[in-house]
């Protein structure tokens, strides 16, 4: 999921934060409000207060004595190898790196000490889509205008709690099963247990004292969600989202910290099942990690008509889960001033903090690499760099674990760029062409940068930025659905035609963005994109009036 995250930092001597996340709210101490953009955090979002919260939450991984052991018969480099290229982790990027090395005739083994396909497809993107496509057709059937406007007539929708839960389990199994057997089918190895460097090109797997060796190795261990100190989970009443999506239970109110990407689909799915939320946000406007514009817009149509109230410029400092008969207690202090604020006692509160990397016990003392607030430190071609500055020969770390965009998509596309290295391509990929999407109903998508941080480089640099926008309104196939709400938004170089960022709001936007993220990616300039031709009448054509409305000089 490349969320959006807002921070919300508790003011207590200790240096917890409170991530929120986009795709969130953070405790932490009371330092600039930090930004994180999309699904992931962004390294360069955490202040050093929130270092040594991190530190200490972080997850350790199996470590035995008998690694450290072996160091002194393993600090060499192999002369022949086990394989071309070892994989630790077999989340989304791990699978996407897997696939482009065999498809380039590299000898491959992945290393899993967990479920394949991580994060994403057991406890992120994939169940969290299962719910919200739940959460979607529940708002239709409980929806008398917007079925009257169809001539439509429908008895009162109602849901099996268990039916929905199960719909998530089984597509997560689905898919995890289909990763599995494409890696087996193209002869991909798959050795299970955790993964432990211990020295140059050899990797310990497991338990076991089993050595493997390979002429390259990428880590892609990923990530795990950041609980902040002061909150106590129980998995029960206090929550991750890991948790979450189980749907164990639909309390009647849940407060949810962060109003990014992740807190955003919750209070879609939770208030489309009759729940009552409460957002808490340490800022002073809810989904501050979106452009300010869609924020805006999303929090007319996604907040103010659902059942949704909401605390801005307070952080959550301390939160004590249902027991004894007494409710969820959350503590309230305001984020400027730090003086107590108010005191919530509601069912379930969901922390959604963001992610933390997950890095520790992976050996990398072995090879002279120290982490940064636990992600690993790489280069623009992922290549990591060790503790004086020096690149580790042969070594590669993608995704959530180097925290550069923490989004399933980005750490398999730079699994494949890596690949294209190690093959003798040199690539280096655009993150400014990785598109990113909050799937609440309607849609948010986005692509580059936001407004303001366009004109910021513009000043910087010399350029002038223009904005064009269109609306779904006159969309035919939105006005059909009766889904005219939404705006699409893009930022451009008018000198040029240069696609500085889209943002979209609306039906299918999650859909809708690849066309720019695909220009941007290649370089398309807006001159050159207008004469392209889209089907009608589609959703497409909300992307092709608003290139045709950009003026170019």
């Amino acid at each position: 999921m490349h969320s959006s995250l807002s921070l919300s930092f508790s003011a207590t001597s200790s240096s917890a934060a409170t991530v929120s996340r986009s795709r969130y709210s953070f405790h932490a101490p009371a330092a600039v409000p930090l930004n994180l953009r999309f699904c992931g955090l962004r390294r360069e979002a955490f202040g050093s207060g929130l270092a040594a919260s991190l530190n200490r939450n972080l997850p350790r991984r199996p470590h035995s004595a008998a690694v450290s052991a072996a160091l002194s018969n393993n600090g060499s480099t192999p002369k022949s190898f086990d394989y071309d290229l070892l994989i630790i982790g077999a989340g989304v990027g791990g699978h996407g790196a897997a696939l482009h090395a065999v498809e380039k005739g590299l000898k491959t083994a992945i290393v899993e000490g967990d479920v394949v396909g991580g994060t994403c497809v057991n406890r992120g993107c994939v169940p969290s889509k299962a719910l919200l496509a739940v959460s979607g057709r529940m708002r239709e059937l409980k929806s008398d205008h917007h079925l009257k406007s169809f001539g439509l007539q429908v008895s009162a929708a109602g849901y099996d709690r268990q039916g929905v839960a199960d719909h998530a389990n089984n597509l997560a199994s689905k898919i995890r099963n289909n990763l599995t057997n494409s890696m087996k089918a193209l002869g991909v190895d798959i050795l299970t247990g955790f993964g432990t460097i211990l020295g140059p090109q050899k990797v310990k797997v497991g338990s076991s004292n089993k050595i493997v060796t390979a002429k390259d190795i990428i880590i892609a261990t990923g990530s795990v969600p950041f609980v902040p100190k002061g909150i106590e989970i129980d998995g029960k009443t206090v929550i991750t989202s890991d948790h979450a999506l189980k749907l164990e239970s639909v309390p009647d109110w849940i407060a949810i910290v962060g109003s990014g990407y992740i807190g955003l689909e919750f209070s879609d799915v939770y208030t489309a099942l009759g729940s009552e939320v409460t957002f808490i946000e340490a800022l002073d406007q809810l989904m501050p990690g979106f452009d300010p514009e869609i924020s805006k817009l999303a929090q007319r149509v996604l907040i103010n008509p659902r059942n949704i109230d909401y605390h801005t410029g307070v952080f959550a400092t301390k939160i004590t889960p249902a027991r004894d008969g007494k409710p969820v207690l959350i503590e309230l202090i305001d984020a400027k001033t730090k003086e107590p604020k108010d005191t919530l006692e509601v069912d379930a509160a969901l922390i959604a903090t963001g992610r933390a990397p997950f890095t520790q016990g992976l050996g990398l003392e072995n090879i002279d690499v120290v982490t940064q607030r636990g992600f690993v430190p790489v280069d623009e071609r992922m290549r990591v760099i060790d503790a004086n500055g020096k690149l580790v020969p042969h070594l590669y770390c993608i995704g959530d674990a180097n925290g550069k965009m923490m989004l399933a998509h980005a750490a398999s596309a730079q699994g494949i760029s890596v690949v294209e290295q190690v093959t003798g391509k040199d690539h280096v990929l655009n993150h400014l062409s990785i598109p990113a999407a909050c799937f609440t109903h309607p849609e948010i998508s986005m692509v580059g940068l936001t407004e303001p941080q366009a004109r910021e480089k513009g000043e910087k640099e010399g350029f002038e930025v223009s904005v064009a926008k269109t609306s779904f309104k006159a969309n035919t196939k939105a006005l059909a659905e009766n889904e005219g709400e939404g705006l699409a938004k893009l930022i451009y170089r008018p000198d040029n035609g240069e696609i500085l960022g889209v943002h979209i709001f609306g039906l299918h936007a999650a859909d809708l963005i690849h066309e720019a993220s695909n220009a941007i990616a290649l370089g398309t300039r807006i001159q050159d994109i207008k004469f392209a031709v889209h089907a009608h009448p589609t959703l497409s054509e909300v992307l092709d009036e608003l290139f045709k409305s950009a003026k170019v000089h």
